[in-house]
C-alpha cells in the first residue's frame, strides 16, 4: 500500500523537509515511528510503529491504527478493549521519518496493561543510577490502572511477546 494516493514519492531534500507535499519515508521494515501523546495535557503514552496502510487508514478513519510488530498485522487501537484513540492532530517531523499523534482517548487509558501511559515506569539517572548494585530498579509513576486487562482482553492472545 506504499502506492496509496495520500503519499507522494520521495523526490528531493527540499520536497520532503520544505514542500507541500506527505513523503513519508519508511525503514528497511516498511515502518516509521508513531508517538502518541494525549491532545489536551502533551502526556505520552505510548510509542508504536506505522506502516502505509495503519497510515492510510489513520488518515482516513481519523482513528490510530498501528502495525503489530508482533503479531504482524494492523493494529486498530480500542478494537478490543475499547480504548479508541481519536486523532486530533497528526504531525510528521522534518524528515517525514516519524509522526506525532495528538488524541483523545476513549475510556482513559492507552496502555494494554491497564494503565493510562505505556510510561508507567520512571528509570534512575545520574547518581541514582550509580548507586544501583545489579539491573536498575524501575520506579513506578502510575500506580491504580484504569482498567483490568484480565477482565478487557479475557480470551484474547497476549498483545506483546517477550
Amino acid at each position: 500500500m506504499d502506492n496509496t494516493p495520500y503519499f507522494a514519492p520521495r523526490r528531493t531534500i527540499e520536497q520532503v523537509e520544505e514542500g507541500h507535499e506527505l513523503a513519508p519515508k519508511f525503514d528497511a521494515h516498511g515502518l516509521l515511528p508513531a508517538v502518541t501523546t494525549d491532545y489536551t495535557t502533551g502526556e505520552l503514552l505510548m510509542v508504536g510503529y506505522m506502516n502505509a496502510e495503519a497510515l492510510a487508514r489513520t488518515i482516513e478513519t481519523g482513528e490510530a491504527h498501528y502495525w503489530s510488530r508482533s503479531r504482524k498485522a494492523i493494529w486498530h487501537k480500542g478494537a478490543t478493549s475499547g480504548l479508541v484513540q481519536k486523532v486530533r492532530s497528526l504531525m510528521i517531523d522534518d524528515d517525514q521519518d516519524c509522526v506525532w499523534l495528538r488524541v483523545d482517548i476513549t475510556g482513559g487509558a492507552s496502555c494494554h496493561v491497564g494503565y493510562r501511559s505505556c510510561f508507567y515506569r520512571e528509570v534512575p539517572v545520574g547518581e541514582a543510577a550509580k548507586a544501583a548494585n545489579g539491573p536498575l530498579p524501575l520506579t513506578f509513576t502510575e500506580t491504580e490502572k484504569v482498567f483490568d486487562p484480565e477482565i478487557v482482553y479475557a480470551g484474547q492472545p497476549n498483545p506483546t511477546k517477550l
